[in-house]
């Protein structure tokens, strides 16, 4: 294993999703600066999906086709660039635009740093990859944190402090005198194991409803990273205080996704799966019912519910 090459993607990783993650309190301010409605909120998240994950396998499919490794210093310029103007937007359409392309920039950098971090990572291909979620989920845990800090501090127009780690991270591994970021998987290069599966028959039934399972989740998660902060503050929370609330949630599901991971090896993953769906509607729907100091410990444990089962459905 690798480690300053996986050391790298991690940190890239994280500046992603944090860059991606100060969405809820940007939109929060640009909710009263141009009067948007919560459908509008929604939408500007939407549109943030749409580029940053749904369009990624085309961006794979690049990666295997061209020399590719540009892709990931650039990947994490171009979303820091594009969130950091997001709170020069003159107008709503403009704002819409900035996210738009900054989901670009997501799409472009997570395929070609997956296969970065396989290659990296030699025989521990399993934590190079525990590892590399981690980061992105620690990124989305610190992006309400660094919106509120920018933002509540400075103004709206202080997101464009997210430039700075993202040009630092650009040079640092563009610049990197090793050659990981070119390294391309042999073709048939797999283990027996992989092998062996590879010839026996795709379970399309089973893969439909993990694919169903995982849509529903992230269905929540983003619905919760858009509209927490937005809804604690209508019940008189402040937000930079609802903010610190979405971290702890989001904190708590980095936490256990490692912890799942864990314990699928230890009771089953079809087990983590079910348990932490079953958890997370009864711990959710308590968490919006409920207030005072009680609202910080069942953010924490509806996360940690939520994406308890990552790692363990990637794998």
């Amino acid at each position: 294993m690798e480690k300053l090459p996986l050391l790298l993607m991690f940190f890239g990783h994280v500046w992603v999703d944090t860059s991606q993650g100060v969405l809820p309190v940007v939109a929060a301010r640009l909710k009263v600066i141009f009067d948007l409605s919560y459908f509008q909120i929604g939408l500007m998240v939407m549109v943030l999906n749409l580029t940053s994950s749904v369009i990624q396998p085309a961006f794979g499919m690049m990666a295997d086709r061209i020399r590719s490794g540009w892709f990931v210093p650039v990947g994490i310029l171009w979303t820091a660039v594009c969130m950091g103007f997001l709170g020069w937007a003159p107008s709503y359409a403009v704002a819409v635009l900035f996210v738009g392309l900054a989901g670009l920039g997501t799409a472009a950098f997570h395929p070609r740093a997956m296969v970065v971090v396989s290659m990296v990572s030699g025989g521990r291909r399993g934590l190079g990859a525990a590892v590399f979620t981690t980061g992105g989920n620690l990124g989305f845990a610190l992006g309400p944190i660094v919106g509120s800090l920018l933002i509540l501090n400075l103004g709206i127009h202080a997101t464009i402090g997210l430039l700075i780690p993202g040009a630092i991270l650009f040079l640092v591994i563009y610049f990197h005198p090793g050659d990981f970021l070119h390294r391309r998987p042999r073709i048939g290069e797999r283990s027996r194991s992989e092998g062996k599966s590879a010839a026996g028959r795709i379970p399309w039934l089973s893969i439909l409803a993990l694919c169903g399972i995982i849509t529903v989740r992230s269905w929540a998660y983003m619905s919760f990273i858009a509209y927490l902060p937005l809804f604690l503050q209508s019940r008189g929370m402040a937000l930079s205080t609802g903010s610190a609330v979405l971290t702890v949630f989001l904190a708590g599901g980095a936490a256990a996704g490692l912890l799942g991971g864990y314990l699928s090896d230890r009771i089953g993953r079809k087990q983590v799966i079910v348990g932490s769906h079953l958890l997370y509607p009864i711990l959710a729907g308590m968490l919006i019912s409920m207030e005072g100091p009680w609202v910080w410990v069942l953010a924490c444990f509806s996360g940690a519910a939520l994406l308890a089962s990552y790692s363990v459905a990637v794998v």
